[in-house]
């Protein structure tokens, strides 16, 4: 049982429906439920994956974990619950993104406060999603006066949450950078980019760098990585990445617009290139508001089809392209794919586990299903350059 999901916008329900038919409502009862695995990266670059294992086991024995039966360097968490979450009279409304987290166990912060009742330090409070779902029971760690005055930091910790999973960020191993927390049909793009020694690779949207730490633990260093997004901030948030996790030095960060990469940077030629940009982020579990329009994912779509139009330009012959989103719509997805064959790739046929095989006019692609495989829902397209 998950959230009562909220905020659902008629028009995406539709564009749902072009996709998943009369399964489309079971489709949005299993978005608002986590998957029962959660998924890490293992930083295989600073330690191996069953020794990470062994730690994790004996530092958190209260869950289980194991490795991924196709990705060596994939370690999941199997998430508990759900469970009854006790009811206090005092309240504090989040946002969206809050609860979305709240519910398997992380900590409050000030930014996901949107209202709140008076409450001291000490005291029981109820996290409320947007649609007054009680989605954890914490304890306030500040007074409700020292709201306004706070630039940030910790509002409540959890301690009775619908479902449970360590508190990922606060976790020692995260802050040794033994792991990178990851979906796994994330973790699939960097294999099938599968990086070699003296490649070039080109992340268009690289922010926060889970998948471009990712192409350097591959490569060990070896390939050279260019790692692009269109503010500072992003691409501070892509060098925070890189230095958590100890990554080699050979990934450039490079505050910029990588639509006109062509035009900015005309010399820089890749071997592979990766766009995973921008989306209505649909996939996302658990998910409780469906507030996104069908005009949100057209409008992506557009954006999305820049970062194709740059790759066909400054890709090498017979390089390869990987598109990924994690969202459900075909406007973002296959739609999107079918224009990047119009412009002159050629759609290639993989090996992803988990996945279900698409065909959609001229391509091939790989979905993943909450339905079938009880994964973020997730869609992998890959190509190759004309020579």
């Amino acid at each position: 049982m998950g959230f009562e999901v909220t905020y659902v916008n008629g028009s995406i329900v539709s564009e749902l429906r072009r996709v998943y038919g009369s399964s489309t409502v079971s489709l949005i009862e299993r978005l608002s439920t986590p998957s029962k695995r959660h998924y890490l990266r293992v930083n295989t670059l600073t330690i191996p994956t069953g020794e990470l294992l062994d730690l994790l086991k004996s530092n958190y024995p209260s869950y289980r974990f194991g490795v991924d039966e196709h990705y060596a360097d994939a370690i999941y968490i199997e998430v508990r619950g759900p469970f009854n979450v006790p009811i206090v009279d005092r309240e504090i409304i989040v946002d969206c993104k809050a609860a979305e987290s709240i519910v398997s166990g992380a900590n409050l912060y000030l930014p996901g406060v949107r209202k709140h009742d008076h409450f001291k330090k000490g005291d029981l409070v109820n996290a409320v999603a947007p649609g007054g779902e009680r989605v954890a029971l914490c304890e306030a760690v500040v007074n409700s006066s020292e709201l306004k005055s706070m630039g940030g930091g910790m509002v409540a910790k959890t301690v009775v949450s619908k479902y449970k999973l360590p508190a990922i960020r606060e976790m020692t191993e995260y802050d040794e950078g033994l792991f990178y927390p990851q979906s796994l049909p994330s973790i699939a793009v960097g294999h099938v980019i599968d990086p070699r020694p003296g490649e070039l690779i080109v992340d268009y949207c690289a922010a926060p760098g889970g998948k471009t730490t990712h192409l350097i633990q591959l490569s060990r260093g070896s390939s050279r990585v260019v790692s692009i997004d269109r503010s500072i901030e992003k691409a501070t948030k892509i060098i925070k990445t890189i230095s958590r996790l100890r990554s080699p030095s050979n990934a450039l960060v490079m505050p910029s617009d990588s639509r006109y990469l062509d035009i900015n940077y005309p010399f820089i030629r890749p071997d592979k290139a990766l766009i995973d940009p921008p989306c209505t982020a649909l996939g996302f579990r658990p998910k409780v508001c469906f507030n996104k329009s069908l005009r949100d994912a057209l409008s992506l779509s557009g954006y999305q089809k820049q970062f194709i139009n740059a790759a066909v330009k400054t890709l090498k012959p017979k390089g390869l392209l990987v598109y990924s989103t994690c969202t459900l719509t075909l406007v973002e997805n296959e739609e999107v794919a079918q224009y990047a064959v119009n412009q002159g790739l050629e759609p290639v046929e993989v090996s992803l586990p988990y996945s279900e095989k698409v065909y959609y006019g001229d391509i091939v692609a790989y979905r993943y299903s909450p339905l079938s495989h009880d994964m973020n829902g997730f869609f992998i397209a890959v190509f190759t350059k004309r020579a």
